[in-house]
């Protein structure tokens, strides 16, 4: 499992080194030209890693179930057909606009800091601030739980986009304090002349400490403007704050969540590519019973099978260990086998293991043959309405 989390904590962990080593080196030594240099080169390649995470992990979560709806859940083992969705649908594009105008902010502060007019310099800052606020009301939001496929693979990308896009952000808002007093001695001659309020304005704003202030006091009006914009395209005017209240099973939910829903099945994934793919390649050849429950079955299942029930006949402890692992993983992938198209795709992956059982088989068994058919067999009785041909079609009065 920790291979599996490798890639994330070391994403994360990137942008944090960038951070602390923009904050512990000296003053004086930021970034003053526009030039390409190789420090904006490796934010920029960790920055497109995040935004990609983030990309994916809206449109996974977008997939989720709608704040106040039940979930589905299989009768036999408990485990949840889909999970809730941690932004509402409704409203995440407030949060989707935002993360938007924080990128471009970022690499318009990044490269072309010297050129932007004072208003637009100001205004890019607050849309950082804003990025960073919102990943922290995020993490609150979401928490930290286990992020097992099937459950959190969506909060796990957002969270990691997040943190990594805030960390590298966090350090440019580092450079732009250290820039920021070298900005207001270039424009020193002009400062002198105009009203006296003005002139003390200026004073105070070029002190350091008086830029983080400027850009987090102006976090809140941006935000008001981008959803005053988004109003005028049917979003409410609260979306920002809908887009978590609006939720159920997260931490800032208000929307209770009701019962589930119990569905027949376990979420045996090899099930659901047979039951899901194109018939002329999954290829389903009869129907079958599993815990109560009639299923299509094509030989790939039938294979996988029987070269479990081999296992467990001549090595137990050895089945016990990989069905466990079974569980853990091939269960999170039914969830995710959703199309046709996605069914095959992992019909087309099994098909090297498939190749391996059936070698296994008949490398040990006298009739592997016999094993083999033997599987889900229970439901070939005369007249069973799911009974499907030989040729792959359901009989009549089948539901396929």
């Amino acid at each position: 499992m920790l291979l599996f989390y490798t890639p994330f904590i070391l994403l994360a962990l990137s942008a944090f080194v960038r951070t602390v080593y923009t904050f512990a080196r000296k003053e004086g030594q930021a970034e003053q030209g526009e030039e390409w240099t190789g420090g904006r080169f490796l934010d920029g390649l960790l920055l497109a890693f995040a935004s990609f995470l983030l990309i994916f992990g809206f449109v996974f979560d977008g997939h989720g179930v709608l704040g106040g709806q039940p979930l589905r859940v299989y009768e036999h083992t408990g485990m949840p057909v889909d999970v809730y969705a941690s932004l509402s649908p409704g409203h995440r594009i407030v949060l989707a606009l935002d993360a938007l105008l924080g990128f471009f902010s970022y690499w318009a502060l990044r490269i072309h800091h010297r050129r932007l007019p004072p208003i637009v310099y100001v205004c890019a800052h607050a849309f950082l601030v804003l990025f960073i606020v919102w990943t922290a009301i995020y993490f609150v939001h979401t928490g930290f739980h286990s992020y097992d496929f099937n459950i959190g693979f969506s909060v796990l990308l957002l969270q990691t986009g997040s943190l990594t896009t805030g960390l590298l952000y966090l350090a440019q808002l580092k450079r732009s304090v250290e820039l920021w007093p070298l900005a207001g001695r270039q424009e020193k001659a002009g400062a002198n002349r105009g009203p006296a309020w003005q002139r003390a304005m200026h004073r105070f704003l070029k002190r350091r400490e008086a830029s983080p202030l400027l850009w987090s006091l102006l976090t809140l009006p941006v935000q008001l403007v981008v959803q005053l914009i988004l109003v005028l395209f049917g979003q409410k005017p609260d979306g920002f704050v809908r887009a978590f209240l609006d939720t159920s099973g997260y931490h800032l939910s208000k929307l209770p969540a009701p019962p589930p829903e119990m569905i027949s099945g376990d979420g045996h994934y090899l099930c659901t590519v047979a039951a899901r793919g194109h018939r002329r390649l999954v290829k389903p050849l009869r129907a079958g019973l599993r815990h109560g429950a009639v299923i299509p079955v094509n030989r790939q299942l039938m294979i996988a099978n029987a070269f479990e029930h081999l296992l467990e006949q001549h090595a137990p402890a050895f089945h016990r260990r990989i069905r466990s692992l079974y569980d853990k993983y091939g269960y999170p992938v039914s969830r995710h086998i959703r199309t046709k198209v996605a069914a095959d795709f992992v019909y087309l992956a099994m098909k090297p293991l498939e190749w391996f059982f059936l070698l296994v088989l008949y490398t040990v068994d006298a009739r592997p043959e016999n094993r083999i058919q033997t599987q889900y067999s229970e439901c070939r009785f005369p007249g069973n309405p799911y009974e499907i041909d030989q040729r792959g079609t359901p009989a009549r009065g089948s539901k396929g």
